[in-house]
């Protein structure tokens, strides 16, 4: 405790510290169809003190929300693009469902799209608020608590595109200073990665440039978690490639470049942090 004086002799101020609010704990509807993003942000909630439930895609998150009105979620995570129904559809949605009772669910955009308007559509479509792939665990965390406690909207965190390799901190930080967590989701990705790749070799089979390009994506979602920019990059310009429609090339590109996400990965896996302590806090 401290007690400064003013400048009369007799007059004293007496200064107690305000004890920190402790965060609020939710209960969070994660939808998210990708098996190492879905974990991630899992493991991030969990030690954030949330609980949280999950489910693959927006027709799932919708029928949930639906059953769950007299337990209500305090908040939905949505993933943009999903299979079945997407994020923006389930949103708008949810939102014509909750016209005329005064009811509003916050949710927030998670989404591997970095384009001019994403951030628009997504708050078009009644999203609160907005955070890129790949997730930043302290950026996570604040535009939940932002979002909810203080109701505010569109809540914007955005993350900037990967430029350069991390350091082995930097990697870490991504998982919450977890190495085990880094670990883990490295070993689904690469049990994930063949599945995804042989997705993009039937599209690419194909000629279809829709199915590339969600293939792509799922690719690029996974990948960026780990944040090394030569198969992110990779996979962004298939992904770009397959969104313009313009798959000339696309074949040749794929097969000089998709064994690098894996074996990128599996170095990471490999030669990941090991620190003394599970968390840097």
């Amino acid at each position: 405790m401290a007690e400064p004086h003013a400048a009369h002799k007799d007059v004293s101020l007496t200064i107690r510290a305000v004890p920190e609010e402790p965060p609020q704990k939710l209960n969070i509807l994660l939808a998210e169809d990708n098996a190492v993003n879905r974990v991630l942000a899992q493991k991030l909630l969990q030690k954030q003190g949330h609980t949280e439930t999950s489910v693959n895609n927006g027709i799932e998150a919708l029928q949930l929300w639906e059953e769950t009105q007299s337990r209500q979620f305090d908040i939905i995570l949505m993933d943009v693009q999903m299979p079945e129904m997407d994020g923006l559809q389930a949103a708008a949605r949810i939102r014509e469902r909750e016209r005329g009772t005064g009811a509003h669910i916050p949710i927030i955009a998670v989404t591997a799209h970095a384009m001019k308007g994403d951030r628009e559509r997504c708050l078009t479509a009644g999203m609160d608020g907005y955070i890129a792939k790949p997730i930043n665990p302290s950026e996570f965390a604040k535009v939940i608590r932002v979002t909810v406690p203080a109701g505010t909207k569109h809540a914007v965190v955005p993350v900037d595109p990967i430029l350069k390799a991390p350091s082995d901190a930097e990697l870490l930080a991504r998982f919450d200073g977890d190495s085990e967590l880094l670990k883990e989701l490295a070993g689904i990705f690469l049990t994930e990665c063949p599945r995804m790749l042989d997705q993009i070799r039937a599209a690419l089979g194909a000629t279809d440039s829709k199915a590339l390009e969600r293939a792509a994506h799922a690719l690029k979602g996974s990948v960026g978690n780990f944040a090394m920019p030569g198969p992110w990059e990779s996979v962004q310009r298939l992904e770009l490639l397959a969104k313009s429609g313009q798959l000339s090339g696309a074949r040749k590109f794929f097969a000089s470049s998709s064994s690098k996400s894996r074996s990128s990965i599996k170095s990471s896996q490999d030669t990941s942090p090991n620190p003394h302590t599970n968390r840097s806090d």
